[in-house]
């Protein structure tokens, strides 16, 4: 379990400063006329949002240029298709007046020219729109989202979670025993407890859990989710100055958003696709393994729509200045109780004990259900000894 800390550490005590035999002053300290000049925190903070509104400036100014230059190539084209339909108007016309036929050849390799150019066509009209929206990111807030959208759309993910459990899995059994072994696993590291049973209710607090085991891969991707494995040295890269404060976040932004604008982004798309497919397929073979009930398409499509859900609220959080972990406790063995700080109970645990027994024993940790949300820092992410509870995590609990 992660602990996070409100408010700020106390820094280390500052050494006296001999008045009378001050450091000299830096080359940047000192104005023209030789006098010295103290930069003060607040014209050190406007620098810094000077710089970033400059990147974001160049960088709006880049794609706009480049949507240009696709609304220009669009044009043409579509001029293209105009002259070509035109022509094949006037083949067919003269082939109706004429007394003897034009080749259907001419005619097929016409209508063939069409296809090609109205295909074209359509793909820029997909990439101008792609490159709209990269624009009106930009634009909006310079891609910032508040605290409050981030938590409304998480809260929204978890409910939706609960939703899909009760409505598919509503008539199953719950059977622990005899589980295959990767199941075992997947329950154990969730709930090492699991042997000693799930009350009725309980059972759709583990069957959100399990789902929610299978979101934090998407949840925990530091960059872009889906990343191939031919571009991993980004990867790697990003591992490696993770550490280095708002310049990170910087950098972060601007590779995330040329990824997805550059040749490489179908096959971004294939790879989270593919990513996708695999963790809905293991999803539902732990539901049969669990329940004996095979997870219908209709329920599929929705969990689907649930995961894809996952990846835009991850790439929401990557692309933010500030920082923001995903909060999913496990106890892996070790007895822990309830904090309630950071975790919500969502099961009725009173209801199978007396009034005497609540009051004298303190609430246990089971297993997490849904992640709660973190922020660490303030909005430039900056002072990363602060950190605040933005959301809960939605939790199992028990007495004892």
């Amino acid at each position: 379990m992660h602990k996070h800390q409100s408010g700020r550490t106390p820094g280390p005590s500052q050494p006296t400063t001999n008045v009378e035999d001050p450091a000299p002053p830096s080359q940047d300290a000192t104005n023209e006329s030789g006098q010295q000049r103290t930069q003060s925190p607040s014209d050190t903070e406007k620098a810094r949002r000077d710089s970033s509104n400059l990147w974001e400036s160049t960088m709006n100014d880049a794609v706009q240029r480049e949507s240009e230059e696709l609304v220009r190539q669009n044009h043409e084209l579509r001029s293209r298709v105009a002259q070509l339909e035109d022509q094949l108007l006037y083949l067919k016309s003269a082939r109706q007046d004429s007394d003897r036929p034009k080749s259907p050849g001419q005619v097929g390799d016409l209508k063939l020219r069409l296809q090609t150019a109205e295909k074209e066509s359509q793909e820029r009209l997909q990439q101008i729109i792609s490159l709209k929206s990269s624009i009106s990111s930009l634009t909006r807030a310079q891609s910032q989202a508040t605290d409050s959208d981030l938590v409304a759309s998480l809260s929204e993910l978890a409910n939706r979670v609960r939703e899909w459990t009760i409505s598919n899995l509503r008539r199953t059994k719950l059977n622990l025993e005899n589980l295959p072994k990767e199941t075992e696993e997947t329950v154990f590291k969730l709930y090492p407890q699991y042997r000693n049973g799930i009350q009725g209710a309980d059972k759709f607090a583990l069957y959100q859990a399990i789902i929610s085991t299978s979101l934090m891969p998407i949840f925990e991707t530091p960059l872009v989710f889906g990343l191939p494995i031919s571009l991993a040295a980004i990867q790697s890269f990003a591992d490696e100055v993770r550490d280095s404060g708002p310049a990170f976040s910087e950098w972060k932004r601007a590779t995330i958003q040329v990824l997805e604008s550059s040749r490489v982004q179908p096959d971004l798309i294939r790879e989270r696709e593919q990513l996708l497919h695999r963790i809905l397929g293991d999803v539902c073979h732990l539901f049969f393994t669990l329940t004996s009930t095979t997870v219908t398409s209709s329920a599929q499509l929705a969990l689907s729509g649930i995961l894809k859900n996952a990846v835009d609220f991850q790439r929401t959080l990557a692309l933010q200045k500030a920082r923001y972990q995903l909060l999913f406790f496990r106890s892996e063995g070790k007895k822990m109780y309830l904090d309630d700080r950071t975790m919500e109970a969502i099961n009725d645990a009173d209801s199978t004990m007396d009034d005497d027994t609540v009051m004298e024993t303190d609430r246990t940790f089971l297993f997490c259900a849904f992640p709660g949300l973190v922020k660490h820092g303030d909005e430039w992410g900056e002072h990363h000894e602060m950190s605040n509870i933005l959301l809960k995590a939605r939790v199992c609990s028990g007495f004892g």
